[in-house]
């Protein structure tokens, strides 16, 4: 399953079976796995539910109360509304996510099988590594791509594209690319480096292959060319410089007072110290902010006018939006928030949003081409494009706080788990740390719950909780000693 997760959609499978939800590859084997090993694992006597899915659990309650209370909610006439049919495809979208995490976090139940786990992931990973260099290779070389390469490509994503400038990997389009990377893959070789862990012994100059892949994995991140993908990459690394600072910070405050014997002097350095350091730590995450927004408004033609804030004044936020062709996002996001302000406890139920934008679209949004195609000429329904609005909408106040007190319960197992004395599940705890920050901004651009890579990352950091130790890494048993020897 681990080898399957690159491929977010796969037209054999989605035709032969009927499953057009994302990542199907990767489902099918999911479902022979919970139908074989799973539920028998659950009703034997040795089954238990992880305390970290309990927040999980409650939320997907809430999902379904909200969705089963639409039925209560007067429906604008937009496209005949087949409420139940978009229920039960959210309620199986989440199925699919909340299965992927449940079996992580339940089936790894030892050392072995998570460093089992890691390599196939890892291999995975190297697969999307190699086939998204080929892609820019031939595109950088021809500007263009062979026919057998939009043969190959038509059998392994539905849409069978392959993008101008961009490289899409196994994916269905170059942000979902950036998304898996995100959330399981870069976390994972990001993490893994830091901790200097691997699960193989293959070197090369020193490097092991999560090394290497976490360079291979960055340089393909920035050839998908995803905005957001690269925001939530940069954030990442922008956690990890915070941690370093912050340590930094302290430990020149103990070795200041250790200097300082008078009372008033190791106040004033204990004050100034961190005022100073912290002034200098904002200085210099603006201007690598403000440098990477540079050098990304001339590689890319949609961020050329980035910094021509005159728009601003003369277009108005959404204007200046429209410049960086992100406009379309923020009329979802406050289409989205408007319904939500009508139905803010429980909304309208998963998948029933896009019946109320034309109710709800702002006057802005119907002067876009994308939102007139949307609106006009395409067959299916609308969605706000954020995760984070979709819970507010779809699920009301009461999904959206508890789904983020999940991730919050998670967010706590991973600070836990950066302590642990196994390398491998110090690894895991880094990467879904860094995984919680890259999904803070990912959210903003995917709405499904159906894509497995995060689920995948945080089933991880539950199963690793309730690992035993490795023998190398377990502490020595106290050898007894007899009377004599006493």
């Amino acid at each position: 399953m681990g080898l399957l997760l690159p491929l977010t959609s796969f037209p054999l499978i989605a035709q032969r079976f009927n499953i057009h939800s994302v990542a199907p590859a990767a489902a099918l084997p999911l479902v022979g796995l919970l139908l074989l090993w799973y539920l028998p694992y659950l009703i034997s006597s040795v089954g238990y539910l992880p305390h970290q899915a309990i927040p999980l659990f409650v939320f997907a309650t809430i999902a379904v109360l909200s969705s089963l209370l639409s039925f209560f909610i007067p429906f604008p006439p937009f496209r005949s509304p087949d409420i139940w049919s978009n229920i039960r495809e959210g309620l199986l979208t989440l199925g699919i996510g909340g299965a992927f995490y449940m079996l992580t976090a339940t089936w790894i139940q030892s050392s072995k099988r998570l460093e089992f786990v890691l390599r196939l992931l890892h291999l995975g990973g190297i697969i999307v590594i190699f086939w998204s260099f080929w892609q820019a290779f031939v595109w950088y070389t021809r500007q263009g791509y062979p026919t057998w390469m939009f043969v190959l490509q038509s059998h392994l994503t539905s849409n069978g594209r392959l993008f101008d400038q961009r490289v899409t990997g196994l994916a269905f389009e170059p942000s979902w690319l950036a998304h898996q990377l995100n959330l399981l893959y870069l976390p994972l070789w990001l993490a893994a480096t830091l901790q200097r862990a691997s699960v193989f012994r293959f070197r090369v100059l020193g490097l092991s292959l999560e090394n290497l892949c976490l360079l291979g994995g960055g340089a393909v991140l920035f050839l998908s060319f995803s905005r957001v993908g690269w925001l939530a990459f940069l954030c990442t690394l922008a956690y990890l410089i915070l941690r370093a600072n912050l340590a930094l910070i302290r430990w020149l405050q103990a070795q200041i007072q250790k200097r300082l014997r008078l009372s008033l002097a190791r106040w004033m350095i204990k004050l100034a110290v961190p005022s100073g350091l912290a002034l200098a730590l904002v200085t210099a995450y603006a201007s690598l902010f403000l440098g990477a927004g540079f050098v990304l408004s001339r590689l890319d033609p949609r961020m050329r006018d980035l910094f021509r804030f005159e728009f601003v004044r003369t277009e108005g936020w959404v204007g200046y939006a429209n410049r960086l062709v992100f406009a379309e996002r923020l009329v979802y996001w406050q289409t989205g928030y408007r319904i939500f302000a009508d139905y803010p406890w429980l909304g309208v139920g998963l998948g029933n949003a896009g019946y109320f934008f034309p109710q709800k679209m702002v006057a802005f949004g119907w002067a876009l081409t994308e939102v007139q195609d949307l609106m006009f000429r395409n067959s299916f329904i609308p969605n706000t494009k954020s995760l984070w609005v979709r819970l507010l909408t779809e699920t009301g106040i009461l999904g959206f706080v508890t789904f983020l007190t999940w991730l919050y319960v998670l967010w706590a197992t991973a600070r836990s788990l950066e302590h642990a004395p196994d390398p491998h599940q110090r690894t895991i705890g880094w990467a879904t740390s860094l995984g919680l920050i890259a999904l803070l901004v990912e959210g903003f651009s995917v709405d499904t719950f159906a894509l497995p890579y995060f689920w995948t990352l945080f089933g991880l950091a539950t199963a690793s909780t309730s690992l035993p130790l490795s023998p190398i890494h377990a502490p020595a048993p106290l050898e007894r000693k007899t009377p004599r020897e006493a």
